[in-house]
């Protein structure tokens, strides 16, 4: 057991398999005050082997993640070939049978901001399309997704995610645009998906004077760190052309692939289009210094900071993206194509990396790609049980009573 804990109590509790006792005093702790329960060594441990249990065992309910994760373990139970095949790596012992399943209760006091990633709204689908409605209909929440634009700077995309915390503003999930007022969003909680993970710290750091409704912050393959490849693309996009791209070859391609709801999203600001400084915001170097820079601030807010990553092997990502996989696999082996695990996570005292998941950066977030835009690939059947997984977050975060 870490010396520098502060709830030696916990690891005597969950020795003795008191589980609901242990959840009930890590409530209590994290509503005496969250960002020291969650920066404390013994309860992050704890959250992470909670969560872990959560996903496997909603999971286990899913029958298409169970069917292809016993395509090769057909000996196994559900729960068990579940776990082998979608959580890396595994918990010691099975957290998933000894503890109990989530009491289920709605959190409809609570706001779910989405924050999109690079290029969102130019993907041939949204982000979290099937999952978002069942978790707003299982949990009661409410879920906006903030219109930061595809393809602008961090500081840009802030002001976007200011406006759904503090006004509601952004789109509904199926895609109606919420006008201010329209909801009230209360307490919120972020969550960041690659570029929307430094898109909404950057919301925070600069508009601290919001923090205060944001009781929790997801980086869910979030790139707070930066990615590797931006490193590389940052210097070759410097002069890129946005007008001459949009109105040749590039708009051409949008407009075929784009939903037509999406394309009117964008050309609706066409003028805030800065790929390169959307990139740039994405460097490693770039993203450390802003994080040395804001680390103190950070801290001082009190917002705990969660982390969820993907992680494969070079082989099981889409073959036009393997080169990119090797490129981020010379500093970390096992990476999600995109984003390092260690990049995942926000370098403050309030953060707890909940897990990694057996899947790359798009399967964290997208359906399927359909057929026409597979290339020939299989590797964009996206398998995650992604419904199952973010509902294990939010559950965990009622839970604990960081969301009410």
């Amino acid at each position: 057991m870490p010396d520098s804990t502060a709830y030696p109590e916990l690891a005597a509790l969950e020795a003795r398999g008191d589980v609901p006792e242990l959840i009930g005093q890590v409530r209590a702790a994290v509503e005496a005050d969250p960002a020291a329960a969650v920066a404390d060594p013994v309860v992050q441990a704890w959250l992470a082997r909670r969560w872990t249990a959560l996903v496997v065992q909603r999971a286990a309910h899913d029958e298409q993640a169970v069917a292809i994760a016993s395509r090769r373990a057909h000996r196994l139970d559900p729960l068990e070939a579940v776990a082998r095949r979608f959580v890396t790596p595994l918990q010691s012992g099975a957290p998933w049978r000894e503890q109990p399943a989530w009491g289920r209760r709605a959190i409809s006091g609570t706001t779910v901001v989405l924050c999109p990633g690079l290029l969102g709204a130019l993907m041939p689908m949204t982000a979290f399309a099937s999952t978002a409605p069942l978790l707003e209909r299982e949990f009661g929440v409410r879920v906006i997704v903030a219109d930061s634009h595809p393809a602008a700077p961090c500081m840009a995309n802030a002001r976007d995610i200011l406006r759904a915390v503090t006004r509601g503003e952004g789109f509904a999930l199926d895609g109606t645009e919420l006008r201010p007022g329209s909801v009230a969003p209360g307490d919120v909680v972020l969550i960041g998906y690659s570029k929307g993970t430094p898109d909404a710290l950057t919301m925070i750091a600069e508009h601290p004077e919001a923090a205060g409704r944001v009781r929790a912050m997801v980086s869910w393959a979030g790139a707070a760190g930066g990615s590797y490849l931006a490193d590389t693309a940052a210097p070759l996009l410097a002069h890129l052309e946005v007008d001459d791209f949009l109105t040749g070859t590039g708009g051409r391609v949008l407009r075929r692939f784009v939903p037509a709801k999406n394309l009117n999203r964008i050309t609706r600001r066409a003028d805030e289009f800065d790929v390169p400084g959307a990139i740039d915001d994405l460097r490693t170097d770039v993203r450390r210094r802003f994080l040395e820079d804001h680390r103190a601030l950070l801290d001082d807010l009190g917002v705990p900071f969660l982390s969820v990553a993907g992680a494969v092997q070079v082989r099981d990502v889409p073959y036009f993206q393997a080169l990119a996989a090797l490129q981020v696999a010379r500093h970390e082996r096992l990476n999600d194509m995109q984003v390092t695990q260690a990049h995942t996570r926000v370098p403050v005292a309030a953060s707890a990396h909940l897990g990694t998941l057996r899947a790359h950066h798009w399967d964290m977030a997208y359906d399927a790609f359909p057929k026409p835009l597979t290339m020939r690939s299989r590797r964009l059947s996206h398998p995650l049980p992604r419904t199952a997984a973010l509902g294990a977050t939010l559950a965990l975060l009622a839970e604990v009573g960081l969301i009410n």
